[in-house]
């Protein structure tokens, strides 16, 4: 090491990852932490974007499952298609199979360009900027400091395929089951529907136990909200006696 040379170790930046139950409330989370600065990316999204016309996925899964998945336009009916994987063990494990490796890859790749861009113009773990949840005022977020030390994958079955070591910390969302059920019913889904995709995933309780933070999403946003700030504090403060990456 030459005299000129910095020994000042290098900001931390941390892969956070949001999972948890169905119904729980990740995609809500994962707005209070975009509020707070953080950048975030939802598998479900990738997913559906891997699942459009044209895609080299696309002719894959029309492949494997017949036309009838396909909706009026040509795209894939993803009710349709869940109606027939939620039913058919072997069928979901034939689409997950197709949809995880590339939903994997570029939720990856979405991270690395994230950590590039960070290293090229680094910015402080904690900012003191301020923020609002979806331009309304809140006293809570606004008593914060802004993260801007990494970032989130929101990824629902995180545990399931076995992908915890890629992340440096997870956030589980929980909320009981009663609310959970209580919650799909009130997006249109029938009670064996619900029942379905609950059991396609591991329980709850479970991932909570293996988390590094939870978010138990039982009560009001606001609630929810605060726990997420406070998830966020404790993490800023991993950040300030960490030593870099």
């Amino acid at each position: 090491m030459t005299a000129n040379a910095s020994t000042e170790a290098p900001a931390p930046w941390l892969r956070i990852c949001v999972t948890g139950g169905i119904a729980c409330g990740k995609s809500l989370v994962g707005a209070y932490l975009e509020a707070l600065g953080v950048a975030v990316i939802e598998a479900d999204t990738v997913c559906h974007d891997l699942m459009r016309a044209g895609t080299p996925l696309f002719p894959r899964i029309v492949a494997a499952f017949g036309r009838e998945i396909l909706a009026s336009d040509g795209s894939i009916d993803r009710a349709v298609l869940g109606r027939r994987v939620f039913d058919d063990a072997a069928a979901l494990g034939r689409l997950n199979a197709l949809l995880h490796p590339a939903a994997q890859g570029a939720i990856e790749a979405w991270v690395l360009a994230r950590r590039e861009e960070a290293r090229l113009q680094p910015v402080a773990a904690i900012s003191d900027q301020k923020s609002e949840i979806r331009n309304q005022k809140s006293e809570i977020i606004n008593s914060v400091q802004v993260w801007r030390g990494g970032v989130a994958a929101i990824i629902p079955l995180l545990y399931e395929t076995a992908w915890e070591a890629a992340w440096d910390l997870v956030i589980c969302v929980g909320a009981p089951i009663a609310l959970q059920r209580k919650r799909l019913r009130s997006k249109g889904f029938t009670e064996k529907e619900a029942h379905d995709r609950m059991a396609a995933q591991w329980p709850v309780e479970e991932k909570m136990k293996r988390a590094d933070y939870v978010v138990f999403n039982a009560g009001t946003q606001m609630c929810a909200q605060r726990q997420t700030v406070q998830v966020m504090q404790h993490i800023g403060i991993h950040v300030e006696n960490s030593d870099g990456r």
